[in-house]
């Protein structure tokens, strides 16, 4: 058979091969086959060049060893590698001994004596080369380099189409995770299970295909990146099994993940606890995870102990000298970052596994914000539930209190007749009991008129508050230092600390800010206080009082007094309703100290509340703005 002949046949295979199928590894299988067959060669290979790195990667190979595939050349690197950049062809009959070759033990080389490369040319710059090689030393005709590049021409369509059709069928791949991912994620509110989902799919083949899966979340109180979920095997043999249980299963694994596989199972493993216990702080500058955040980009390390983000401490903990991370970004803020890595199949991180990673980082970030969403609406159902109850009460404290005050003010003046005159028959029964010593119904007498002389002073101290309750409150505000506000009522009870033995602990912090108080009231609401806390205390007990700034309530800058005894507590079912009107537990109180309280604090727009611990004690908190809100409520 003549070499022309020999050529058309080729072609004519290779014409039949491009229009039988567009699977691009299967057409480059057939070919390279049909060159080794027909030119009777000991070798042959295709190397493309990959898009996302620009190196020549071994697609198709026959007579080369399996390990030949891990090769990645770059342009102008080599036989092959110069071929390509040139854009010519090269005959070599001795091809070790050529300047531009270059040794990789993967291929073998030192068994081939000849080689031919031929440029596989497109419209623009080659997308290729096509080597074939000869273990005996021969030289070739140029017939046999006219037929391999008429082949590499001929392989340019077909490759075009080949490649069009793989890329095509990749997208709609990713498309079709892509959309089977946001279906399930948006099934599950739950925070977990939708992170669960996304980084199972990462490590699954038919989608990212990495080894493991690491992700962190940013931490806005701490300011650091803390590991939150780990997936991936513990060891090389656990990986070893799941790869085999994987293998064993039909269908897309996908679906398996999403409807079959048990998301708590990676709670019981030792990555996802390693993974767990990492946290970065973000102010870290020499970190590759807080520069992630920073420079909202990912990183593909391909040699950690040469990357000057790495340190050694952090290679050592991950056990891999290569990986990628990418944020997670929503709304433009970094709300954390993923890790990939393979560290037990060593498989490198292509620019097209990175690129569909970022893809797929988008799906993470809709979990967490959809999760910080949905939180946040609960917490402000939950508000609009306390704010609805607290109308309920106000409403009904509202109309307690106009009937009361009525009530009050005609028990009132008949309550002064009484007790004048109660106290003015007291005294003239005590004048003739003191008289007529001997005559005990006029002591019995002098008796009940003192009774009622004191239950008329409680009724009247009743009546004191219940006005003092109901009344509009409208403050007398002026500029205080509220340290002095609280050394002058513990000054009033200088006696009643000493007398019992009480330990006063007072920690008033330096230099704090005027507020806008009304002295008398806050001094009320103080007396009240420390008082509740004095009854409370056994003998030797301890009261301690300080005063700070802080941010509360939505970051608002508030000066805190702080009262705390060690009481013992009080019981659940009295909690519960502590501020409550006309609540009490004492034989002689009247219920309304803490809601006056609580009435007077809020007038000043701050907040009071109340730690019980049941067997330790109480603490309260006065929280007070630095700038106190209009009171629109002011008569």
């Amino acid at each position: 058979m003549t070499t022309n002949s020999l050529g058309l046949e080729i072609l004519q295979e290779v014409t039949r091969i491009a229009n039988s199928t567009l699977d691009l590894n299967e057409t480059l299988e057939k070919i390279i086959q049909v060159i080794k067959n027909k030119m009777h060669m000991d070798a042959c290979a295709i190397y493309l060049i990959n898009e996302s790195d620009g190196l020549l990667h071994l697609k198709a190979s026959r007579g080369l060893p399996d390990e030949a595939k891990l090769i990645h050349l770059a342009m102008g690197q080599g036989v092959t590698g110069w071929v390509a950049q040139q854009g010519t062809s090269v005959a070599l009959s001795d091809a070790m001994q050529d300047s531009r070759f270059v040794y990789f033990s993967e291929i073998q080389e030192e068994q081939f004596s000849s080689m031919l490369s031929v440029p596989i040319l497109s419209d623009c710059p080659p997308v290729g080369v096509i080597n074939v090689h000869s273990v005996d030393r021969r030289i070739f005709s140029p017939e046999e380099i006219s037929v391999l590049e008429s082949i590499a021409s001929q392989v340019t369509g077909c490759l075009r189409n080949a490649i069009q059709f793989h890329q095509n069928q990749t997208t709609l791949n990713e498309t079709r995770i892509l959309y089977e991912i946001s279906l399930a994620i948006q099934s599950s509110l739950k925070l977990e299970h939708g992170l669960w989902i996304v980084l199972s799919a990462i490590t699954m083949g038919e989608a990212g295909g990495f080894n493991r899966a690491m992700l962190f979340t940013l931490n806005d109180k701490t300011q650091q990146l803390q590991g939150i979920m780990g997936i991936g095997p513990d060891s090389p043999e656990h990986a070893a099994q799941i790869w085999t249980e994987l293998g064993k299963r039909k269908g897309h694994l996908l679906d398996w993940i999403i409807k079959e596989a048990q998301p708590d199972l990676h709670r019981n493993s030792e990555f996802h606890n390693f993974v767990c216990q990492l946290n970065y702080p973000l102010n870290s500058q020499d970190n590759i995870l807080t520069q992630t955040v920073h420079q909202k980009k990912p990183f593909n390390v391909s040699n950690a102990n040469e990357h000057p983000l790495v340190n050694q401490e952090f290679i050592t903990a991950l056990g891999t000298n290569s990986f990628a991370t990418v944020p997670l970004i929503a709304h433009e803020e970094v709300l954390g970052v993923i890790l990939v890595d393979n560290r037990y199949d060593k498989k490198p991180i292509s620019e097209e596994n990175l690129r569909f990673l970022t893809r797929f980082t988008v799906y993470a970030s809709w979990v967490i914000e959809n999760s910080r969403l949905f939180s946040k609406l609960l917490d402000t159902n939950r508000e609009l539930l306390s704010m609805k109850e607290q109308l309920v009460q106000a409403e009904k404290l509202s109309a307690l209190g106009e009937i009361s005050t009525e009530v009050a003010h005609e028990i009132k003046n008949p309550l002064v007749s009484i007790g004048g005159f109660a106290r003015r028959l007291e005294g003239k029964m005590n004048q003739l009991a003191q008289k007529f010593e001997d005559n005990n119904e006029l002591e019995s007498a002098a008796n009940y008129s003192k009774i009622i002389s004191k239950e008329v002073e409680r009724l009247e101290k009743l009546l004191k508050n219940i006005l003092s309750f109901s009344k509009s409150g409208a403050l007398e505000a002026e500029p205080c230092q509220i340290n002095k506000l609280v050394e002058e009522t513990l000054y009033l009870f200088k006696s009643g600390l000493y007398e019992k033995n009480i330990n006063l602990v007072s920690q008033l912090e330096a230099d704090l800010p005027l507020l806008d108080l009304d002295p008398q009231k806050i001094k009320q609401v103080l007396i009240n206080l420390i008082y509740n806390g004095l009854e409370s205390l056994p003998l030797g007990g301890q009261l301690k009082i300080e005063t700070y700034q802080e941010e509360y309530a939505q970051k608002q800058k508030m000066v805190t007094v702080r009262i705390e005894d060690n009481g013992g507590g009080i019981d659940k079912e009295i909690f519960e309703n502590i501020f409550n009107p006309f609540f009490t537990t004492k034989h002689t109180g009247t219920g309304l100290g803490l809601s006056i309280c609580k009435k007077i604090i809020e007038s000043h727009g701050g907040t009071i509340r109340l730690k019980n611990h049941i067997g330790q004690g109480v603490t309260v908190y006065l929280h007070l703005p630095l700038q106190m809100r209009p009171d629109y409520y002011k008569n």
